[in-house]
């Protein structure tokens, strides 16, 4: 009865799995931003944080440089006409625009903007000076920056807070673009704003493969040429690559683990798709909660959860293993399941509990795992009890030699008992624990780094 019941309740999972996927067309959410935790600020202190860290984020400089000036230009049309194309993900920057716009914004605060010694020549210089540099000012054609009319800045101290500023920078207009050079080469700086998340998985896969192509269409206009990128996105994208391909590591080498210790154990193909079995339904589970839990789920979520529910595989196997061992091999399915159920109850549990207390912290990404990661365990943990009694029966399985050699093994190993020996074993190792936990710190803040 339970198992049939379960059965409608996969059957339906796979039904509703099927519409999200193929008639929703859902798509996991791959910005990394979105799994770290929102604070409660300031609306005005949040959009100004908000919006300080898109213009970081959103930034992608570039450099080509070449031996002369002709070259790194010609290099740099080269590469713009290949991101010309695609202004849906980047849009180039006009330098002179991007001034006149920055100029524009300061000049309505150019009463507040002094350099320190500005600041100082206020305080300390009599009238006359300030007189005789606003005529000098006036009747000199040769008197330097000049930002808006004489009237609105007679004294050039507006003028002097954007020299100061310039200085800051060694990088110059040019020929209606911005230049720098080292002393032996020169560059194009090439400004660029992203048109999409930094942070999104399915834009860096849209993105790096461009700016290589752009790359590769300078180097053929100028062989020689030097291409340098900076932006968020680069690092972004460099890290992610290298989590996935650790990610990929791990998994595959943990189910090829599981394949190999199944195998030897049972040397049979059935173990091995009855624990997979558990596992895809619980994966299948959690998937269709949390959809509806949560207003979308992201893809880390997913592969992290996924990886985590695979611990649901040691249900399964503590079933198959115990339907093996001579001490039960006389018990049908179902009395081997009412003997084993209180260890699998209390298994099941303290896991649980643990992914809730994951549920209880700020990070939306880490309440996402510990649900999807909990749910999927519930699920494969409900397959193993109402399906394995029905699918392992007894005389299924055999076990191996080299299980009965290692269940022989472990009548020989050794017992701590309270001899002055043990005890201090005990102590020591008590010790190394308390000493461990007090060198343990907290750090919840995701932009810290360790020295």
């Amino acid at each position: 009865m339970f198992a049939w019941a379960w059965a409608l309740v996969v059957g339906f999972l796979l039904i509703y799995n099927a519409y999200l996927w193929l008639g929703e067309r859902i798509a996991p959410d791959t910005d990394i931003l979105a799994l770290l935790p929102v604070e409660e600020r300031d609306p005005v202190l949040q959009q100004a944080f908000t919006r300080m860290i898109d213009s970081a984020q959103q930034r992608l400089i570039v450099l080509v440089g070449a031996d002369d000036w002709a070259q790194a230009n010609r290099a740099a049309e080269a590469y713009d006409r290949v991101l010309a194309q695609h202004p849906d993900l980047l849009q180039s920057a006009d330098p002179m625009t991007d001034q006149r716009d920055w100029l524009a914004f300061f000049q309505s605060h150019r009463l507040n903007l002094l350099t320190p010694q500005a600041e100082t020549d206020l305080r300390n210089q009599t009238n006359q000076y300030w007189v005789d540099i606003a005529l000098a000012k006036l009747y000199s054609p040769f008197a330097g920056l000049q930002p808006g009319a004489w009237r609105d800045d007679p004294f050039g101290l507006f003028g002097r807070w954007v020299q100061a500023r310039a200085q800051e920078t060694p990088v110059r207009p040019r020929d209606g673009r911005l230049f720098v050079g080292d002393g032996q080469r020169q560059y194009v700086v090439m400004p660029f704003t992203l048109r999409v998340p930094a942070f999104s998985l399915a834009a860096q896969q849209a993105v790096i493969p461009l700016l290589e192509n752009a790359r590769q269409s300078a180097y053929k206009a100028v062989p020689e040429v030097e291409v340098v990128a900076a932006g968020v996105i680069l690092y972004a994208a460099a890290a992610g690559a290298q989590a996935s391909r650790e990610l990929s590591i791990i998994g595959f080498g943990s189910l090829l683990g599981i394949i190999l210790l199944m195998w030897v154990t049972f040397h049979s193909l059935k173990p091995i798709g009855l624990v997979m079995l558990s596992i895809g339904i619980g994966c299948l589970g959690a998937l269709s909660i949390c959809w509806l839990l949560f207003e979308r789920i992201h893809l880390l979520t997913l592969v992290f959860g996924a990886s985590l529910i695979g611990g649901a595989q040691d249900y399964g196997t503590y079933f198959l293993c115990n339907r093996i061992a001579p001490d039960t091999s006389a018990l049908d399915s179902w009395q081997l399941l009412r003997r084993l159920l209180p260890a699998l109850v209390l298994t099941l549990v303290t896991t649980v509990i643990g992914y809730m207390g994951l549920a209880l912290t700020p990070f939306p990404g880490l309440r996402q795992v510990a649900v999807f990661s909990a749910l999927g365990l519930i699920f494969a943990w409900l397959t193993v009890v109402f399906w394995f009694p029905i699918l392992a029966r007894n005389g299924t399985f055999k076990s191996a030699r080299v299980v009965n050699w290692c269940a022989i093994s472990l009548e020989r190993w050794p017992l701590l008992r309270l001899q002055p020996s043990g005890l201090w074993v005990a102590g020591l190792f008590i010790g190394f624990v308390i000493f461990g936990l007090s060198r343990l710190g907290v750090q919840d803040d995701p932009g810290h780094h360790g020295g």
